[in-house]
């Protein structure tokens, strides 16, 4: 082997060390954006403490909080606040079943694979 190739070597393992050092804490304890299905934004929070999932859909385009946004609450029904004024197909019902599938495959494991994008 020569020393060029070791140096290449030892560089490589040196920067795939430090990289896996890095913590990444995307998603845990707090909501991060995991996809957006149309002009639905799915979120996701891994708490830690109590080991739970918890994943939401909203529309963000109305507003930048979540509770003044039309979202899907924790059983799935749709909440409208009665001032945002909405195009008809940004709530048929094929969309809000494609959202609500995708938020049941979120709730259901740490992995998210979505499925049928």
């Amino acid at each position: 082997m020569t020393n060029t190739s070791r140096a290449l070597k030892t560089q490589l393992f040196l920067a795939l060390f430090v990289c896996s050092c890095t913590s990444v804490n995307a998603g845990l304890n707090k909501f991060t954006d995991l996809i957006l299905v149309e002009e639905w934004l799915i979120e996701r929070k891994i708490d830690l403490t109590f080991e739970e999932i918890e994943c939401r859909a909203s529309i963000p385009s109305h507003a930048n909080w979540f509770g003044a946004r039309v979202r899907l609450g924790p059983n799935n029904e749709l909440i409208k606040p009665i001032w945002i004024t909405l195009k008809a197909n940004q709530l048929l019902e094929s969309k809000l079943a494609k959202v609500r599938e995708l938020l049941d495959n979120c709730r259901s494991d740490f992995l998210f694979l979505p499925n049928n994008l």
